[in-house]
C-alpha cells in the first residue's frame, strides 16, 4: 500500500537538510584543506616542496580540515547529548579515582549492558582498528650540541636552550593507527607519526668551548656569534612503533593506556653560520638516528556505539639527531621533547564474534 502524500512530504523535509548539511560539511572541509595547506607552505618553492614536506604539510593540512568538519558536526548534536556530555566531563573532572564516577556511569548509560547483550561490535569484535590526530603542546630541554665544520671549527655547546612554538606553522601535530586484538588483553601496537619541533633560542647566552676557523672561542658569547639560525622547525619528526596497554574494564566510558616505543628521528635540519652566504644553508630533511617513547594517557569513548573517542596524554622522547651540512661537517645533539597531545579518535571493527 502507497504512503499518503503529507508522509511523502515529511520524508522529502527530513532528507533535504541533511544533503544540504552533507553538502556544506564536505565544501567545509576541502576549504579547509586549501586554506592550511597554504597556510602551512606560503612559499610554495621547490626547495620547501620537497618530497617528505609536502606529505608531512599535506598530512597536516587534512588533520586541520577533519579538525574543523568535526567542529562543524559537534555544534549540529542534539542539545540533549550536548548537555550530557558536558555533565559527564564535569562530574568525571571533580573525581578523584574511578571509583567515584561508577555510579554515574551507571546512571547515565542504563542501557550499556543491554547494548553488550545485544553484541555491540564495540564489546565483541576480534579486532579493532583505531585512528587518530592530535595537536597539543611541546618543550624540548636544554642540550649538548657539538657543531663541527672544515675549516678548523669544532665546537662543543652546552645548556642549549630551545623553543617548542607548538602554535607557529607548522603546528605540533600528529597521527596514529593502533591495532587491537581481543585475545591479547588489553595490549595493542600503535604506529605513530609526530611533527614537533626545537629552536634555538637567538638571544641566549651560550656556554661553549673548542675552536672557531681554527681559533679557540671564550667560555661564553652570545649565540649569533656563531650561528644565525640552528633549528629543526619543519620538523623534529619522530616515527614510532609502540606497543600500548589499554585498562578498558574499568570504566563504561574511560580507559587509561600507557606504553613504550622505538623509532627514527627524522629532523628538518635548519641551519647557517652567522655571516656565512645562503648558497651555505643547510635546509633539508635528515634521518637524525634513533627515538625512544614513553607514554601515558585518558580514552574518553563520547559515542556509546564506540565509534569515536577523545584522549589527552602526556609523552617523552628522547631523540639522536645528527645532521650532515651543507660544505662538510655535522650539528649533533640528542634532545629530551616533553609533549601533551589533545586528540580524537575513529574506531573500526572486525571479526565480530
Amino acid at each position: 500500500m502507497s504512503q499518503p502524500a503529507s508522509q511523502n512530504i515529511r520524508n522529502r523535509t527530513i532528507r533535504i537538510p541533511r544533503l544540504v548539511l552533507r553538502t556544506g560539511l564536505s565544501v567545509s572541509a576541502l576549504a579547509a584543506l586549501a586554506a592550511t595547506f597554504i597556510f602551512t607552505h606560503p612559499d610554495l618553492s621547490p626547495e620547501l616542496m620537497g618530497p617528505f614536506t609536502a606529505l608531512h604539510g599535506l598530512l597536516a593540512s587534512g588533520l586541520l580540515a577533519f579538525a574543523a568538519f568535526a567542529g562543524l558536526s559537534g555544534l549540529l548534536w542534539p542539545l540533549t547529548q550536548l548537555m550530557a556530555g558536558v555533565e559527564a566531563t564535569a562530574k568525571a573532572a571533580g573525581t578523584l579515582g574511578f571509583a567515584a564516577v561508577l555510579p554515574f556511569a551507571q546512571a547515565a548509560d542504563p542501557g550499556g549492558a543491554g547494548a553488550e547483550a545485544k553484541g555491540g561490535k564495540a564489546a565483541t569484535a576480534a579486532h579493532e582498528i583505531q585512528i587518530g590526530g592530535y595537536g597539543g603542546y611541546n618543550y624540548t630541554e636544554p642540550s649538548t650540541v657539538r657543531f663541527i665544520q672544515p675549516g678548523g671549527t669544532d665546537m662543543t655547546f652546552t645548556d642549549m636552550q630551545w623553543l617548542g612554538e607548538s602554535l607557529k606553522t607548522e603546528p605540533y601535530w600528529g597521527v596514529r593507527t593502533t591495532y587491537w586484538n581481543r585475545s591479547l588483553r588489553g595490549v595493542g601496537f600503535m604506529f605513530d607519526y609526530t611533527h614537533a619541533k626545537a629552536t634555538a633560542l637567538k638571544t641566549q647566552q651560550v656556554n661553549q668551548s673548542g675552536t672557531r676557523d681554527g681559533q679557540e672561542v671564550p667560555p661564553q658569547e652570545p649565540f649569533d656569534a656563531t650561528f644565525r639560525k640552528l633549528e629543526f622547525t619543519h620538523g623534529l619528526n619522530f616515527f614510532t612503533l609502540n606497543a600500548v596497554y589499554r585498562a578498558s574494564g574499568l570504566h563504561d566510558r574511560f580507559a587509561p593506556y600507557a606504553g613504550v616505543g622505538i623509532g627514527l628521528s627524522v629532523p628538518h635540519v635548519d641551519t647557517n653560520r652567522s655571516g656565512a652566504p645562503k648558497q651555505a644553508r643547510t635546509y633539508s630533511h635528515q634521518i637524525g638516528g634513533l627515538t625512544f617513547q614513553v607514554l601515558g594517557g585518558l580514552q574518553w569513548g563520547f559515542l556509546r556505539s564506540g565509534r569515536a573517542s577523545a584522549f589527552a596524554e602526556y609523552k617523552l622522547n628522547y631523540s639522536e639527531n645528527v645532521g650532515d651540512l651543507t660544505g662538510g661537517g655535522t650539528v649533533d645533539t640528542d634532545l629530551w621533547t616533553h609533549q601533551v597531545p589533545i586528540g580524537f579518535s575513529y574506531h573500526h571493527f572486525l571479526g565480530a564474534k
